[in-house]
């Protein structure tokens, strides 16, 4: 199952992909929804997250692919070796526009990518200070629980969860 949410923030790629290569401040994006356990230690950290009704999931995650400015990508594993996914980060400049809410995706499918809604802007145009940030979380093997959770509603709060973090990053970036 993959889950997308797509912002426009009025920042360039380059200062969007500073925020986010440091691993530790993702957890400044995500508010109670994240709790930190253990900091990035050059290969991994460990976190716990705060679900709907209660429920709670200890996290490993680890940096999978750098590509700056445009491409983050993290694997997460949880309930031992049950439940394992993907998160990933796609930023491409856009010409021109404010920022905003560029949509959210559903659930399924792999959608485009971020760099389908255009190219980079060119030297001095406004563009170079707007992206578009694309936020995926996919989830390759899942445990029974976490099956059940997604079907549940689990999949609702994570696009919301996405759509928040995306919102706390455009503030962040500013």
């Amino acid at each position: 199952m993959e889950v997308r949410a797509t912002r426009t923030i009025p920042a360039s790629p380059e200062a969007i992909f500073a925020f986010l290569e440091e691993p530790d401040r993702h957890w400044q994006l995500l508010g109670r929804r994240l709790e930190p356990l253990q900091a990035y230690d050059g290969e991994r950290s460990q976190v716990r997250l705060h679900g709907p009704l209660g429920v709670r999931r200890t996290l490993w995650i680890r940096m999978a692919v750098s590509r700056p400015p445009h491409e983050l990508v993290g694997r997460v594993q949880a309930g031992g070796e049950t439940t394992i996914g993907t998160v990933r980060w796609e930023i491409r400049a856009v010409a021109g526009g404010t920022g905003g809410t560029g949509g959210a995706g559903g659930t399924g499918g792999t959608g485009g990518a971020a760099g389908d809604a255009g190219g980079a802007a060119g030297a001095g145009d406004a563009g170079e200070r707007t992206s578009l940030v694309a936020l995926t979380a996919r989830t390759d093997v899942a445990g029974w629980l976490d099956r059940l959770l997604l079907v549940c509603g689990g999949a609702r709060w994570l696009r919301r969860s996405l759509e928040r973090t995306l919102a706390a990053l455009t503030e962040q970036v500013r």
